[in-house]
């Protein structure tokens, strides 16, 4: 009996997993996002990633992809989520740098919400550094950062949908 009880008590007072829509934004960064931006995986890859992650592209979208195409968005089968990846270079801090972006976003999720899945994907982690001065930004700590960065972010630009990223900055 008091085994029975124990086993009761465990489950009653275990806390409340987050729905597997809440954790979704995170899988996609983990399992796509985080590989194409390291450079772990290549375009064409990480767009393989997101088809096994069942996205596709846009029903109205019936170009095909150039075959030096730097950028291609993505929809989830439901349709609340979209996925964009891209690379380009961009300046940063006055240096010229090639950047590999991949971002989740969506009409349904906050800028907060995304911060908080990003949260709960960098945890406790040594790795990961919270920025004071940028809020939502997490830079993983490297050896070589005079060579390359990669961080996660959540961006907020207005009359556009927040964007739980993933970006790798090379030099």
């Amino acid at each position: 009996m008091l085994p029975v009880l124990a086993a009761v008590l465990a489950v009653t007072s275990a806390p409340v997993p987050a729905s597997a829509l809440d954790l979704f934004p995170g899988f996609v960064v983990a399992r796509v996002c985080l590989p194409y931006a390291s450079r772990a995986k290549t375009f064409e890859s990480a767009m393989r990633a997101a088809r096994d992650m069942e996205f596709r592209r846009p029903a109205g979208d019936r170009r095909p992809l150039e075959e030096w195409a730097s950028e291609v968005e993505m929809i989830s089968r439901d349709g609340r989520w979209r996925l964009l990846i891209e690379e380009g270079t961009v300046e940063e801090n006055g240096v010229e740098a090639y950047t590999l972006t991949c971002g989740v976003s969506s009409n349904l999720a906050s800028g907060r919400e995304l911060a908080r899945v990003a949260r709960r994907m960098v945890g406790g982690s040594p790795l990961w550094a919270e920025q004071p001065a940028t809020p939502w930004r997490w830079d993983r700590r490297t050896t070589r950062s005079s060579e390359y960065a990669l961080r996660i972010d959540v961006t907020e630009v207005p009359g556009q949908r927040p964007v739980l990223a993933a970006r790798g900055v090379y030099y």
